[in-house]
């Protein structure tokens, strides 16, 4: 891979090995910029190294992250590249200070902040992204190839060519095709109405599971269980809860998928007919959400297995958007609404939390209207807190 490694000066003897790690894997490393002259081309040359580049390694001390310094300005220039950091930038954080003194962008990935050896932790980090990486070419490769006969037989046959509405992903999630075009959200009486377009997606059809949740914790290598997890090992088709916003944009980013926008979640809910719930109309009820349970031990009386409420789906056969479960969503919560964000809109750059969605098994019945939404510090672990993952439709 071609890997950038930004990093203070004052932290150069902690990169050097780093780097030399890094090239000793294989990787192209920009690292050293000692024979660039300050000016334009300097700049220019940081840019383009930047751009090209398919990770972004930033090393997090009180240093690089001093305003005016020029570790930020690469950190702006990777902003400006990916607008969804995940699986390009690597945030390391070789020095120990509050997570909420780092700049939003670095804040919305996982950050690693590495145990023992330092050098030994970020290359053992980029080899896992290296192979998750290879592993995706070589999914696209082959679903290109499938794509292309499929294409060919249906061009042959006279068949109009159409995304599948369901597809399997790898972490056994079936993916739900949302089409794109024109939304309107909010309802006027819980959050404003504002008109937008959406490019078409694809959202999980379910929670992600415990089980599904206990592969990526094997995966990865993490000791940080969520909460209740004592309790979940006999419910491995029940939501994951107990979960902060960041372990649960971890596991998508893992999954080669991410949380849905905020909009992206009510369209999915809402369709576009504008209706208050999934289902519809009609008022909740047993037989189409899990709320108003008043349970003290979630696994056990208080979740339902994920796909258990099939009157409550949507119209495009998303289940458990209501009830059961609340979810992470990607944007920060704002009061108000960006009017300038009409196309795919991704809420504020930054904020202090993270919008919430759908109610949970504990909530009554008028806080599952699907215009709804609820906010709460990333870093928070609830008990009724779960999430699905999203991604762009190919």
């Amino acid at each position: 891979m071609k890997i950038f490694l930004s990093y203070a000066s004052e932290d150069r003897a902690l990169a050097e090995p780093i780097n030399l790690a890094l090239l000793a894997q294989g990787h192209d490393v920009f690292f050293d910029r000692d024979d660039l002259q300050p000016g334009a081309e300097y700049d220019n040359r940081v840019r383009r190294a930047i751009e090209r580049a398919d990770l972004f390694v930033f090393l997090v001390s009180s240093k690089s992250i001093q305003a005016s310094r020029y570790t930020l300005s690469e950190l702006a220039i990777a902003q400006r590249t990916w607008k969804h950091p995940d699986g390009r930038v690597l945030p390391v954080m070789i020095e120990a200070f509050p997570v909420a003194h780092l700049p939003a962008y670095l804040r919305s990935v996982t950050l690693l902040e590495p145990q023992g050896n330092l050098t030994a932790s970020v290359a053992d980090a980029v080899s896992r992204v290296a192979a998750a990486r290879r592993k995706r070419v070589r999914r696209r490769y082959a679903l290109s190839g499938a794509t292309l006969l499929i294409a060919a037989v249906a061009l042959a046959l006279g068949i109009p060519r159409r995304p599948p509405a369901q597809t399997l992903h790898p972490d056994g999630s079936v993916g739900v095709l949302i089409p794109g075009g024109r939304f309107v959200l909010g309802d006027d009486e819980h959050t404003p109405l504002r008109e937008i377009v959406l490019d078409a997606f694809r959202i999980d059809r379910n929670e992600i599971t415990t089980a599904q949740y206990a592969r990526f914790l094997e995966a990865s290598g993490s000791s940080q269980q969520p909460d209740y997890w004592d309790q979940a090992a006999s419910a491995g088709n029940h939501p994951v809860i107990g979960v902060s916003w960041y372990e649960a944009q971890a596991y998508c980013a893992w999954a080669g998928r991410r949380l849905p926008t905020d909009a992206q979640w009510e369209a999915a809910a809402r369709g576009a007919d504008q209706r208050l719930h999934p289902w519809g109309n009609e008022a909740p009820d047993a037989t189409r959400a899990r709320f108003a349970i008043g349970a003290q031990h979630p696994y056990r009386d208080g979740l339902a297995a994920v796909g258990t409420h099939p009157a409550g789906a949507s119209a495009h056969e998303v289940h458990d958007l209501a009830g059961n479960a609340s979810e992470w969503v990607l944007d920060w919560y704002a009061e108000g609404i960006e009017r300038d964000q009409t196309h795919d809109p991704t809420g504020p750059a930054s904020g202090a939390t993270r919008v919430i969605r759908g109610g949970g098994f504990h909530d009554p019945a008028m806080r599952l209207f699907s215009a709804q939404r609820f906010h709460a510090d990333p870093h928070t672990r609830g008990d009724d807190l779960g999430f699905r993952c999203a991604l762009a439709a190919r």
